[in-house]
């Protein structure tokens, strides 16, 4: 399954960047923006993920949730329960 691994927060959570990590045998990235979804940039390669990532100053999410690609509220829902711990790590806390 697909997983956030890293987001650029926007002032309304929804309006966030993603990082989504596809399954396969070589990792790569696919980006996106919330909420409609509807422009996608990649796959791209991890490296070039990585260089991404600290441009932009994406916060890594330390424990990635699995993720639907084709359900946008689901993307939104697992989205709000991500929390920035600080300036570079944010982690998913799924409300219970």
């Amino acid at each position: 399954m697909p997983h956030i691994i890293a987001i650029l927060f926007e002032e309304k959570i929804e309006d966030s960047y993603i990082a989504i990590k596809l399954d396969g045998e070589e990792p790569e990235i696919l980006f996106t923006k919330g909420p409609g979804f509807a422009k996608t940039m990649g796959p791209y390669p991890q490296a070039y993920a990585e260089a991404t990532f600290k441009r932009w100053n994406y916060c890594r999410v330390q424990n990635p949730p699995e993720i639907d690609l084709n359900d946008k509220q689901s993307l939104i829902n697992t989205m709000v329960n991500i929390r920035r711990l600080d300036s570079k790590t944010a982690r998913h806390c799924p409300r219970t």
